[in-house]
């Protein structure tokens, strides 16, 4: 077995190299026989033969020959008193040594890789299914930091850089790309990789107290590896490149090449690199990866009589936002801030930039600038507002930090409208709503108030505010805000008292209550207030109750297919609900069956039908409703109108009221009209439903205006 190691080497001094050193070892040498008295460094015991790492190495990824660099590397390792304490993961039946062990030095041999090479080995071997390939424990920490990388790369969080180098009298610039980590959640994940990097990625150090820092070795792996994968994959199609031979041009070709060196006379590129920093100080004026520039408001206590408001001014954490610096300690550090386990470099200039630049948004902070150290500025109420309304976006799209009062922006802080409903029925009695069976010509009673919060505000108290010309004011101990443009909304709401009440049919006032309405003549709808029974029906609406399969009625005298029986309870469900439907299932498979099935079970649910149901079909189909029912539900009590001898006026009705069904055709239900809207019903059933969908026909009307608990 081989076990292989990578190892980031980043560059220590201006003419270093970055690259990825590999190793690996195996199991096949014989246990070592360590000689304590030397103390140099020795050979590595248990190194894989160089022609089997070059062979491991070529099977992951195409390389040149020249490509592979022989190099040898001292390294610090656990050691015992036989040698190197093998890797975890290495198979091997050698003699454990119980002695804790110590770090020794030894000389490895293997190769070197450009970053390039190493971008493409590294997620070649994340993608291996080669089980002959074993990576160590420091490979998998490198493979975990390059899927990082990639998710940079796809994100596309790069800006293209240019460096400066200078190796003696010598002085190039190099076009690079750098990774952009600067928001909290990128900080975070950094600050986790860099926390969980084995102490193995850091076994080259001269001396074992010398190591480098697991941060710094992490910030130079991501940002090589993403511009070598930047560079490889932009550098595809070189077509959209310009072609010209400004310094500008020469350095966007440079960051696509193999060669990162920029051409140019030193004066040109002396000038382009000036042009860039200024560009890169206006990029970076909030701050670095590290830290950034930020800004607290602080609302008056209001134990105090005081109006005035404190913007405080303060460094931040850009992993933890909860870690801040005010900006006091800062005036009182030299050139480098340590903090709570960070280090803030040059903290003092830091701040200076982020407020100078703050300040050509928002005068109160160039003010603030006229003293020697500033730690904030006092605000008026006016000024409080214009900072959070107008400045703070443009700072926090900068890039700055942001600690606004924790009401700001929230629901129930400023001027909205508040809906209140209350129930009131068409039909005679309240017999559907004490059943819970809604119909949705039901109509409800609404009434709009100007709200802030849940605080209802009467047009006295909305004068009083408005009086004290401040647009953040406190009621009951809370901050809110007085938007110009919000009170000018309320005095036209106010304007209109006609339409601050009325009605609305069921189905407009469950919009409503369903969040169907976001603003209110230009004020948000902060909340909808409803009675009992009409909340309770809509949260039953909005909960999860799922359709029941109900068992036939034992009184059915048939035996109803699966679908049959889904269709009927189906009816019976949506039934409850108030809901109009239609069962639309093909010519021959039972609508009526299922029709007469659910009559059937509302009749034995509540032991007797409350009101009749009307049924209304073509006259050919009234006689075939009556043998149905005969033959699958006798139990029912069926009143066929029809014909010239059918009862009329009075006689009608007590007959209807005494029956559980009553059967006619559409014809004799236009005919009939007043007859029949003077019985209650407790449900109207359409068969052939379409006689009714021309809504301006006399046969249609009547039909829409018959009171039932539903259709």
């Amino acid at each position: 077995m081989q076990l292989l190691h990578t190892h980031w080497l980043m560059p220590r001094s201006p003419g270093d190299e970055a690259g990825l050193f590999v190793w690996a070892e195996t199991a096949i040498a014989p246990q070592p026989k360590r000689d304590r008295r030397k103390k140099a460094a020795q050979p590595h015991p248990f190194l894989a033969p160089e022609s089997d790492l070059e062979q491991m190495v070529r099977e992951l990824i195409p390389l040149r020959r020249r490509s592979l660099r022989q190099r040898v590397l001292t390294l610090w390792l656990p050691t015992n008193k036989f040698g190197p304490v093998p890797s975890p993961d290495l198979l091997h039946d050698w003699e454990e040594d119980p002695a804790p062990p110590e770090l020794r030095p030894w000389i490895v041999e293997g190769v070197w890789l450009k970053p390039s090479d190493a971008f493409h080995l590294l997620t070649a071997l994340n993608n291996t299914p080669d089980r002959r390939i074993h990576p160590g424990s420091d490979s998998r920490y490198w493979l975990q930091a390059i899927n990082f990388v990639l998710e940079i790369l796809a994100q596309q969080k790069l800006r293209p850089t240019l460096v400066e180098i200078r190796e003696g009298r010598d002085l190039r610039y190099e076009a690079r790309w750098q990774s952009i980590l600067d928001s909290e959640r990128d900080a975070r994940r950094v600050l986790q990789l860099a926390i969980a990097m084995p102490p193995a990625a850091r076994a080259d150090a001269p001396d074992p107290d010398q190591t480098i820092p697991p941060q710094a070795l992490l910030d130079s792996f991501l940002n090589y590896m993403s511009d070598a994968g930047a560079r490889s994959w932009g550098g595809r199609d070189k077509t959209h490149l310009p072609a010209g031979s400004s310094p500008a041009e020469r350095w966007l070709r440079a960051l696509f090449a193999a060669n990162p060196v920029v051409d140019g006379s030193p004066a040109q590129l002396q000038h382009l690199y000036a042009s860039y920093r200024a560009w890169v100080r206006t990029l970076t004026i909030a701050g670095d990866k590290h830290y950034r520039v930020a800004f607290r408001l602080e609302a008056p206590s209001p134990k105090s009589r005081s109006d005035k408001w404190r913007l405080h001014y303060l460094l931040q954490a850009r992993d933890d936002a909860s870690l801040i610096v005010p900006a006091s300690e800062v005036w009182r550090s030299g050139g480098v801030l340590e903090s709570l386990g960070r280090r803030f470099e040059r903290p003092q200039e830091r701040l200076l930039a982020g407020l100078g630049y703050a300040g050509r948004f928002f005068p109160p902070i160039q003010r603030s600038l006229q003293t020697r150290n500033p730690t904030g500025v006092t605000l008026s109420a006016q000024e409080a507002f214009d900072f959070l309304r107008e400045c703070a976006p443009i700072l926090e799209r900068s890039g700055f930090g942001l600690l606004t009062p924790p009401w700001w922006n929230k629901p129930g802080t400023q001027l909205g409208v508040r809906l209140k409903l209350n129930s009131m029925s068409t039909l005679a009695g309240d017999a559907p709503v004490s059943t819970g069976h809604l119909s949705m010509e039901n109509l409800v009673r609404y009434r709009w108030e100007l709200a802030i919060g849940d605080t209802a505000l009467t047009q006295e108290e909305f004068n009083a505010l408005v009086a004290l010309k401040s647009p953040l004011v406190q009621i009951r101990g809370q901050w809110v805000q007085l938007d110009p443009e919000q009170i000018e909304a309320a005095i036209r709401f106010w304007e209109k008292q006609k339409e601050m009440e009325g009605t609305l049919t069921l189905p407009e006032a469950l919009k409503l209550g369903l969040g169907g309405e976001e603003a209110h003549n230009g004020l948000p709808v902060e909340g909808v207030e409803m009675d009992g029974w009409l909340r309770s029906w809509l949260d039953k609406l909005r909960g999860d109750e799922k359709l029941e399969l109900l068992p036939p009625p034992p009184e059915l005298r048939a035996e109803l297919r699966p679908y049959q029986q889904y269709g009927y309870s189906w009816l019976h469900f949506t039934r409850r609900w108030g809901m109009g439907v239609i069962l639309a299932d093909d010519m021959g498979l039972g609508k009526t069956i299922q029709t007469l099935a659910l009559v059937q079970r509302l009749k034995d649910e509540q032991g007797g039908l409350p009101a009749p149901i009307l049924l209304v079909c073509p006259t050919s189909v009234v006689t075939n409703w009556r043998l149905e029912s005969e033959r699958f539900t006798p139990d029912l009590k069926i009143m066929a109108h029809q014909g010239g001898d059918r009862l009329r006026g009075d006689e009608c009705t007590a007959a209807a009221r005494d029956g559980d069904m009553v059967l006619t055709a559409y014809a004799l239900v236009r005919r009939d009209a007043d007859v029949m809207r003077q019985v209650e019903w407790m449900g109207v059933v359409l068969d052939e439903a379409q006689n009714i969908k021309n809504a301006n026909t006399k046969q249609a009307q009547v039909i829409r205006s018959l009171s039932a608990g539903f259709r």
